[in-house]
């Protein structure tokens, strides 16, 4: 008999411990509606822990908002890409509704501050869509690209980090010192800068030509162009902090384009694997790359090539999250 009282009193106390374990669990689902992609992520997350689970469900879509302004005359989001969006935003919440329990958000970045219809734009996705879609401020977006890298980051890790993000539309830089918080808000992101090498060094018009492919012998003006930009720009908290600290680059620009361009299949990159990948990419033509965004690929490392220069950054470590990461945990 008391071999049995032993026996259940283990398994009530096991099954109280694993209730109480999932009580920290929640289904819960993002979008980030982005300058030049748009992110869907759900998840199981411990929100105790502040830790995701499961990935459940993730895909992105390559919706140009900022080109589209950018080529915009009137400096608003153009009607015709909002109403070719919507429809394929819906299928991704569509895809997150079918998991039980789940509460959908969403966060709206850098070309929704922006534009001048950016906010209307916003709301009416939201209507759309029916979830929340909040147009977040750039700290916002530089602390939420800070708590996505945490989430994928080992939880003890004492070392000092600088999350490193670059979009469609905008550059963010964000570390913490106990509880103060350094950021750098920057305008020069993958097709700001892209269109900059257009205009300044191949005296083009961004609002009629796309690409700047093959950017060739002007590589080293484009470097020299991201170069000026940080040395001009960037406070001299990172300045200093850069040879000192981890560098962990998120979202498409870092972990994605110049990752898979300079070491494919590996998830930090130096500065010399990112010069030997624009020497090559910058003989490449349109027709000779691949992807949904060959317009700004081999931009975006001649962008973050001459960012690592300036500051004497020699390597990046990547993860591969989205601001939705960081969402998920906003509640």
């Amino acid at each position: 008999m008391k071999h049995l009282i032993l026996i259940f009193g283990f398994i009530f106390f096991s099954s109280a411990t694993y209730a109480n374990s999932n009580s920290c669990h929640r289904n819960r689902g993002a979008l980030d509606v982005g300058s030049g992609s748009t992110k869907a992520l759900a998840a199981v997350i411990d929100v105790c822990e502040a830790k995701i689970v499961k990935v459940l469900f993730e895909e992105r879509l390559p919706l140009a908002f900022n080109e589209a302004l950018e080529k915009s005359s009137d400096g608003t989001i153009p009607v015709s890409i909002v109403k070719d969006a919507i429809p394929q935003m819906k299928l991704l919440v569509v895809k997150m509704r079918e998991i039980e329990s789940i509460e959908i958000s969403g966060v709206a970045t850098s070309v929704f501050r922006v534009a001048k219809n950016g906010s209307a734009v916003a709301s009416e996705i939201s209507k759309a869509l029916k979830i929340p879609l909040k147009v977040i401020s750039q700290e916002e977006e530089a602390r939420l690209g800070f708590l996505a890298a945490r989430s994928k980051l080992p939880k003890d890790s004492s070392e000092k980090l600088v999350v490193w993000d670059i979009g469609g539309g905008s550059m963010q830089m964000y570390a913490r010192e106990g509880k103060s918080e350094k950021i750098y808000r920057g305008d020069l992101a993958s097709v700001t800068f892209k269109n900059l090498i257009l205009r300044k060094l191949q005296f083009k018009d961004p609002t009629t030509v796309s690409s700047p492919n093959p950017i060739g012998l002007q590589k080293e003006n484009a470097i020299q162009l991201a170069k000026n930009h940080a040395y001009l720009n960037v406070p001299k908290y990172f300045k200093d902090s850069a040879k000192t600290s981890t560098w962990v680059g998120v979202g498409g620009v870092l972990s994605l384009s110049v990752q898979r361009q300079a070491a494919s299949g590996g998830s930090e990159f130096t500065a010399e694997q990112a010069e030997q990948a624009l020497s090559e990419g910058s003989k490449k033509t349109n027709d000779m790359l691949m992807g949904d965004y060959k317009n700004t690929d081999v931009s975006n490392i001649a962008l973050v090539l001459g960012y690592m220069k300036a500051l004497g950054i020699s390597k990046v470590q990547t993860v591969q999250v989205s601001l939705g990461e960081g969402v998920l945990f906003m509640n």
